[in-house]
């Protein structure tokens, strides 16, 4: 069989988000703000095909779906395909599963046990406000600028030291 293409991956990434009722997701995730490859306002998704026989699952791309998912408050599935059999399955923890039968049964999920964040800090005062994190491409620009001086700053210390 003839190597396939990115286009295909693509196109074919598209089609297996449609049929799960996700949209795909710009760039495959690529982007700095839409992450994995697939959500709704439920559920975010991650998709591996193969023409192998088998597929590796690492535990960092399962870990990163997962911190995608708690920041988006989404339920989140790891989709593995055989392009050969076309076989689609839907990896998932065994707390999330409710969730996602429910989203399955009538379109609405809760929020799964995997996902709760429990916050044992103490408010000072209902009047404290929390700290807005806000985004953007200006914001970006200042972050990478901000990296740029502090590496140019450690560059000079270690020029500096080697001098000595």
């Amino acid at each position: 069989m003839a190597k396939r293409t990115g286009k295909f991956y693509f196109k074919n990434e598209k089609e297996v988000m449609a049929s799960l009722g996700l949209q795909p997701t710009k760039g495959s995730g690529s982007g700095w703000i839409e992450k994995e490859d697939g959500q709704n306002e439920h559920i975010i998704a991650q998709l591996k095909s193969t023409d192998a026989k088998s597929i590796k699952v690492s535990l960092l791309d399962v870990e990163k779906l997962e911190y995608h998912a708690s920041t988006a408050h989404k339920v989140p599935i790891f989709v593995v395909q055989f392009l050969e059999s076309n076989d689609i399955f839907i990896l998932s923890r065994p707390m999330d599963l409710p969730a996602i039968a429910k989203y399955i049964e009538c379109g609405v999920c809760e929020q799964p046990a995997s996902q709760l964040i429990i916050d044992s800090t103490p408010e000072t005062s209902p009047d404290s406000k929390k700290k807005v994190i806000q985004s953007g491409g200006k914001k970006r620009d200042k972050f990478w600028d901000s990296k740029q001086r502090e590496r140019e700053a450690w560059q000079k210390t270690v020029k500096e030291s080697k001098r000595k």
